[in-house]
This record gives structure tokens, C-alpha cells and sequence, in this order.
């Protein structure tokens, strides 16, 4: 995990239902029925985090195993869904 960078947690939650909490630190942004729905906000999230911070957002899942992965970094400017520069920006785990 790079310091120069802000990061978003999402950990693993044991239930089937819930809740996927995202994080920033020990901050809750936010509470989600699904792991797919937490990612989903975390990438939304994170672009204007982003902007605001003036450094790039790393967004990290926990498995179930307690490991955490990278699953995205997100420059600000850089809109989800559109195609990612020559540059590589995103990374995924």
C-alpha cells in the first residue's frame, strides 16, 4: 500500500447478507447487502476522494482468508466505465 496514496477498505464480512462496510481508516463510509455493491461504491467514491485529497486512491478487499488485496487505483479525472489511459493507471489485483 503506497503512502503517498489515500485508501479504501472494504473487509470481509462472514454473513451472506452483510453488512460490506467501506472504509477510510477507521471511518464507515458506508454499508452495503453485498461485496459487489461495496466495490461498486468504493469505485464511485474514490474518484472524487481523489480530487478533493490531490493524490491517488487505492481501494483494498479483504478475503476471506483475512488477506487484503488491491483491487483498483484511482487518479482523480479519471472517470469509471471510460477507457483507461496508455498509462495504466488501474490496477487490478
Amino acid at each position: 500500500m503506497a503512502s503517498s496514496s489515500a485508501q479504501l477498505f472494504i473487509p470481509y464480512s462472514e454473513s451472506t447478507q452483510g453488512p460490506w462496510i467501506v472504509r477510510r481508516a477507521s471511518l464507515p463510509l458506508g454499508r452495503y447487502a453485498s461485496q459487489a455493491a461495496a466495490i461498486t461504491a468504493a469505485e464511485a467514491l474514490a474518484p472524487g476522494l481523489s480530487d478533493s485529497l490531490g493524490r491517488p486512491v487505492e481501494i483494498h478487499v479483504q478475503q476471506a482468508d483475512g488477506t487484503w488485496e488491491e483491487h483498483t487505483f484511482v487518479v482523480a479525472g479519471l472517470v469509471p466505465g471510460l477507457p483507461t489511459p496508455s498509462t495504466g493507471m488501474n490496477r487490478h489485483a
